[in-house]
């Protein structure tokens, strides 16, 4: 491209010489005396010939600005990708400068994550043996509560059976005192009567220096003898009897 523009400035350098030549060499011709034969035309055909080498000229040197304005685009596009190149380098470079770091710094990381491996299996196996422990102690509050509830339902059970031993301990002991007052009624009745009996035969022996034999109409007094019959009461009646001299 660069080679094809200057032969084209070159070629239109050269027609600017050659005209300018015939140029000069006309005004010395000019000088001279005329001859009938000279062409006075020629003038304007050589302005015309430089106003289209102009125009041409000029409509090369516009292409040629274009031409260059995007040449200089593209120059500036490529710098500023080896500017981005040339960065990315140097940044790659200063990585690489770095990379023995980088990498004693993975080592450490690596062997940090091997020792936490082992810390979250060691975390782990305490998790499951606290998971083992709450169920223990789960099951042994359990085992307090059913304890608990065994020992109050037993306690309640006591306090009731205590309650109702001590109900029947009163009822047999009001039955006890009614059933002794009853035979102490029973035996005081009997006694009174064997009392008044022994009196009446007493009487009967005085009266009739006998003692009458009876008979009991009741199946209690059948085969009771005398000398079985208890006399808790006053015998002063049978003492007088007995020391009575008649």
């Amino acid at each position: 491209m660069f080679e094809s523009i200057r032969k084209n400035i070159q070629t239109v350098q050269d027609g600017i010489t050659a005209g300018l030549q015939r140029l000069s060499v006309g005004e010395r011709s000019s000088t001279t005396p005329t001859e009938s034969h000279v062409n006075l035309a020629a003038g304007s055909d050589l302005l015309q010939m430089y106003q289209t080498q102009w125009a041409t000229m000029h409509h090369m040197a516009e292409q040629n600005a274009k031409v260059a304005q995007n040449i200089d685009s593209a120059i500036t596009t490529l710098a500023d990708e080896c500017e981005n190149q040339h960065s990315q380098m140097a940044e790659i470079h200063s990585l690489l400068a770095h990379l023995p770091n980088i990498m004693a710094q993975l080592h450490s990381m690596l062997a940090t994550i091997g020792s936490m491996r082992g810390l979250f299996e060691e975390v782990e196996g305490g998790l499951l043996a606290l998971e083992d422990l709450d169920e223990e102690l789960s099951l042994q509050e359990q085992t307090l509560d059913l304890r608990l509830s065994l020992a109050l339902a037993r306690e309640k059970h006591t306090h009731r059976l205590n309650v109702l031993k001590g109900e029947l301990t009163m009822t047999h002991q009001a039955k006890m005192v009614a059933l002794e007052k009853h035979q102490e009624n029973e035996r005081k009745e009997r006694e009174k009567v064997f009392s008044d009996q022994f009196s009446e035969d007493i009487k009967n022996y005085k009266e009739l220096g006998q003692i009458t034999r009876r008979i009991s109409s009741t199946e209690d007094d059948q085969g009771l003898k005398l000398e079985e019959v208890d006399l808790e009461q006053d015998t002063s009646e049978l003492d007088n009897f007995l020391n009575d001299p008649a």
